[in-house]
C-alpha cells in the first residue's frame, strides 16, 4: 500500500527541476525571477545532473511529493542550498524521509511539517548522520516521540526542533539519550497539562535555553523535580494560553535559576485583573525578569512596578513573602490618592435635542464643521437644517451669557473655551416656504396715480402735467403728503383717486372724494388728524 501511495505522488527531483529549472525561459527571466542557475557540461537539457542551483533556498510546499526520485540528482542540484521547505507534501515512507536527508547532506534547515508521516517506529541505519542539520521542523506530523528521539541521534548538531501540533499529552523519562547541543525547543499548541513532562524535556535536552510551550493547558509550574538540575540554562520561557490559577506557580517560575525573559498573557490567575496590573504584579515577583511579554524591562520600569506591588498588597490581608522583601527594599509606602486625569482637550458636555439631555464626551479640537457632523450621525437631523447653540452654563446662569450659534465651519471648538458641564442646544430650521402661484395679472402701473373719470379732457396745460408727474413720483404715506392732504381747498373740486394696493394689495378700488359728501368730510378729517400725529412724530424725531 505504502508503495502505491509513493508511486502516485511526485518525486523531489522532478518538483525541483520544473520549479528552478524551466529551460523554456530565457536567461533574463531566471534572472529576474532570482533562480539563477549555472550549467556544467555540455548539454543540459538531457539530464538534471548538469544543474546546479545558485540559490539557497528551495520552497516545494503543497506539490504532492511523495519520494525523492533521482537521489543524485538532488545532491548536486542543491549542493548549495542550506534551507529547503517540502513541508505539506506526501511524504509517508522512512525510508524515502531517509534518502532524501542524504541527499541533502549541506542542508542546515529542513521543514517537513505536515507531511503523513508513518504511525510507529522505525529504526534508522547506523550509517546515516545529518551532521550539518541545526534545524528541524516537524510540526503537525503527528511523529511519535520515541522516533522524534531516534532522529535526534542522528543531528548531533541540531539546536532548533519544532514539533508543534502533534497531540502530545506527556513527555517520558525512559529514552536513555541526552541531546548536548539542542538549545531551542518548539513544543506549543500539544495537550501537556503537568509540568513535570516539561522537566522531563529538560532532562532530554541538556543545553535547553528556549522553551516556548504555549497553548498547552498546563495546570501548574511546580514539580518535584529541581529545576536547578532538569532547566538550568533556560532562559527564554513562552507559556501563554495556560490553567495556572494560583500565584504560587509564578513564584515557583523564580526558582529557574538563568530565567530572564517571559512570555505569559492569557491565564485563569491573570483574568480577574486589568492590562497594568498584570504587569507589576508579574514583574513584582519576577525579580530576575529583563524582558516581559515582549518588553525590555527598564531599572525605572522595575522600581515603578515594584512600588505599585507594595502598596496593592499593603491593602490585601494575605501578603506574599515577596512583599516583605520589598518592604525591605523600598519601605513602607503610603497608598496614593486616586486622581483620575484625562486630557485636557476631552471635555464633558451635555446634548439637548428636543427636551432630552444626552451626556457625551467631545474633542474640542475638532471644527464646527466635523461637530455637526457628528450630531447629524447621531441624532440623524439634515445638515442642511442643522442648528446648534452653545451655552456656558456658568456665565448662562449667571446673567452674563447667552446662546451663541455656531455658524462658522472652520472655526474650532476650543475657541468657545468649552467647560464640563456646557451644552449644546440642537435645533431645526424651518422647512423652506413652497412657491405661491398668483392668478392676478401684475399691476405695472401699480405705482402710478391715474384719474378714475372718464370724461376729463385731455387740455390739461403743462403745469398740470407737472403737478400729476410729481404726484405719481411722490408716495402717499409721507410725512408732506399726509399734509398736502389736509391742506386742500374746500373750493378746489377735483376729485383724487388714491390707490389703496399700497396698503392691502389684496384690494383693487378708488375711493372717490367730493366735498359735498358727509363721507368725504370725515375722511379728510381723518386724513388732517393724521398729518398732524406725523408732523409731531417728525418734529421728536429731529
Amino acid at each position: 500500500m505504502a508503495a502505491t501511495e509513493v508511486l502516485r505522488g511526485r518525486s523531489f527531483s522532478d518538483a525541483l527541476y520544473e520549479r528552478y529549472c524551466d529551460f523554456d525561459s530565457t536567461f533574463n527571466d531566471l534572472k529576474n525571477g532570482c533562480d539563477i542557475v549555472f550549467f556544467v557540461g555540455s548539454s543540459p537539457k538531457k539530464t538534471e545532473s548538469g544543474l546546479v542551483l545558485n540559490a539557497s533556498t528551495v520552497v516545494l510546499t503543497d506539490e504532492q511529493i511523495s519520494h525523492v526520485g533521482d537521489p543524485n540528482a538532488v545532491a548536486i542540484s542543491c549542493s548549495q542550498v542550506e534551507l529547503v521547505d517540502i513541508s505539506s507534501n506526501a511524504f509517508s515512507d522512512w525510508h524515502e524521509i531517509s534518502l532524501l536527508l542524504s541527499s541533502l547532506p549541506h542542508v542546515k534547515t529542513i521543514n517537513l511539517s505536515f507531511n503523513p508521516f508513518p504511525i510507529g517506529f522505525h529504526i534508522l541505519p547506523i550509517e546515516l548522520q545529518w551532521p550539518n542539520l541545526n534545524t528541524l521542523c516537524l510540526n503537525g506530523s503527528h511523529i511519535e516521540l520515541d522516533m522524534i528521539v531516534e532522529l535526534l541521534k542522528k543531528t548531533p548538531n541540531l539546536e532548533e526542533l519544532q514539533i508543534c501540533s502533534n497531540n502530545y499529552t506527556t513527555i517520558s523519562s525512559n529514552y536513555n539519550f541526552q541531546h548536548k547541543n539542542l538549545k531551542r525547543v518548539y513544543i506549543s499548541n500539544n495537550n501537556i497539562s503537568d509540568w513535570q513532562s516539561i522537566c522531563r524535556l529538560g532532562h532530554l535536552f541538556a543545553r535547553l535555553q528556549t522553551l516556548i510551550a504555549s497553548d498547552n493547558p498546563l495546570l501548574s509550574f511546580r514539580s518535584d523535580d529541581d529545576v536547578n538540575i532538569c532547566l538550568p540554562y533556560l532562559h527564554t520561557l513562552s507559556v501563554d494560553h495556560v490553567q495556572i490559577s494560583e500565584w504560587d506557580d509564578i513564584v515557583a517560575l523564580t526558582k529557574l535559576p538563568c530565567l530572564h525573559a517571559l512570555r505569559i498573557h492569557i491565564a485563569p490567575l491573570l483574568k480577574p485583573y486589568h492590562k497594568d496590573e498584570r504587569f507589576f504584579l508579574l514583574l513584582g515577583y519576577m525579580k530576575n525578569i529583563t524582558k516581559l511579554n515582549g518588553s525590555d524591562i527598564t531599572a525605572n520600569d522595575r522600581e515603578t512596578s515594584e512600588r505599585r506591588y507594595i502598596r496593592y498588597y499593603s491593602q490585601q490581608d494575605n501578603k506574599p513573602q515577596r512583599y516583605f522583601e520589598l518592604i525591605e527594599k523600598h519601605g513602607n509606602l503610603k497608598p496614593l490618592v486616586d486622581i483620575k486625569i484625562c486630557a485636557p482637550y476631552l471635555k464633558n458636555v451635555r446634548l439637548i435635542y428636543n427636551q432630552i439631555t444626552y451626556d457625551k464626551e467631545i474633542d474640542d479640537r475638532q471644527t464646527v464643521q466635523r461637530f455637526k457632523k457628528y450630531l447629524h450621525e447621531l441624532f440623524q437631523i439634515p445638515l442642511t437644517r442643522l442648528r446648534v447653540f452653545y451655552v456656558d452654563d456658568f456665565a448662562f446662569n449667571a446673567g452674563v451669557g447667552w446662546p451663541d450659534e455656531l455658524k462658522y465651519p472652520q472655526r474650532s471648538l476650543h475657541t468657545y473655551n468649552i467647560h464640563n458641564g456646557d451644552q449644546f442646544h440642537i435645533d431645526l430650521k424651518p422647512d423652506p416656504p413652497k412657491p405661491q402661484h398668483s392668478t392676478r395679472p401684475v399691476d405695472t402701473t401699480r405705482l402710478r396715480k391715474k384719474s378714475t373719470n372718464n370724461n376729463r379732457t385731455n387740455s390739461s396745460t403743462s403745469s398740470d402735467d407737472s403737478k400729476i408727474t410729481s404726484s405719481i413720483e411722490e408716495s402717499p404715506f409721507t410725512f408732506d403728503s399726509l399734509q398736502k392732504l389736509a391742506q386742500q381747498n374746500d373750493a378746489n373740486n377735483t376729485q383724487f383717486s388714491i390707490e389703496l394696493d399700497g396698503i392691502y394689495p389684496s384690494t383693487d378700488k378708488n375711493i372717490h372724494m367730493n366735498k359735498n359728501d358727509e363721507d368725504d368730510d370725515e375722511l379728510l378729517l381723518a386724513a388732517a388728524a393724521a398729518a398732524t400725529a406725523c408732523t409731531n412724530i417728525k418734529n421728536e424725531v429731529k
